[in-house]
């Protein structure tokens, strides 16, 4: 006899697109996301699932329905200002709108939904505005004495510190007063979205999670890339932590 598998929950995870110019020299579109992330899900236990844009939330809807989790994934853009009331600020870097348009519609078809929600860097940014809130387009030139939280040195290290708070989902999740993190963003939470709460900040006061637990959810967004440090148990445990809450999902799940 063979002995069946528990199946895993399925972690959709938000990707990006480029355009390529094949061997051929003919240019094609391309959606990617970086290994790290997928491997990070991977190894706390989902089975992560690349979502390609959407253009609608009836498009949004279904994928929805086919997840037990979603993933906002960061990436090498911002959001345009245009999304919070305010006009571009000539710091703020490039945009991607059809992304932003497309997480946009799976985040609101997740909280519908009711599956668990975990943003990365861009991520936690694209839940702020979701729910209200605003950004500084440009840390250095919008906050005095900030830390330079565009770090130069790869990913898996670390460059600050960040402090959870009190007893926030992110405090419990991560079980440590104090956290190293990387940093690699110029924009940052300013105003927090309606319904969200900070729970975490820099020394410098730059907001690096925000979070929600209303009405028994899991919403969260952290700044840092917590994917490239995985060997540290506490960024490692963030992973686990969304994986186990769309664990419980399985029973429900309208694709069982």
């Amino acid at each position: 006899m063979y002995k069946s598998l528990m199946p895993k929950p399925i972690i959709g995870i938000t990707t990006d697109a480029e355009s390529v110019k094949n061997s051929r020299g003919v240019v094609e579109q391309h959606y990617f996301l970086k290994r790290a992330v997928a491997d990070a899900v991977s190894s706390a236990g989902g089975e992560p699932a690349i979502i390609p844009f959407c253009s609608s939330a009836k498009e949004a809807k279904s994928r929805v329905e086919r997840m037990d989790g979603l993933l906002v994934s960061g990436g090498n853009f911002d959001i345009h200002p245009s999304f919070y009331g305010e006009k571009k600020n000539v710091r703020c870097g490039a945009v991607n709108t059809e992304r932003t348009k497309s997480e946009m519609l799976l985040l609101g078809a997740a909280l519908v939904a009711g599956i668990p929600v975990l943003g990365i860097c861009g991520g936690a940014q694209l839940i702020n505005v979701f729910f209200g809130g605003t950004l500084y387009q440009d840390i250095p030139s919008q906050l005095d004495g900030a830390l330079a939280h565009s770090q130069k040195k790869p990913h898996r290290h670390t460059s600050h510190a960040v402090k959870p708070v009190g007893n926030s989902l992110l405090s419990r999740i991560v079980g440590k007063r104090s956290l190293l993190v990387n940093s690699t963003h110029h924009q940052s939470v300013k105003d927090v979205g309606n319904g969200l709460v900070a729970s975490a900040a820099a020394t410098d006061g730059v907001i690096e999670a925000v979070e929600t637990e209303n009405n028994g959810g899991f919403v969260l967004g952290v700044q840092w890339h917590p994917e490239f440090l995985t060997t540290r148990g506490a960024h490692c445990s963030l992973f686990k932590a969304l994986v186990r809450r769309a664990a419980k999902r399985f029973p429900y799940s309208p694709r069982n």
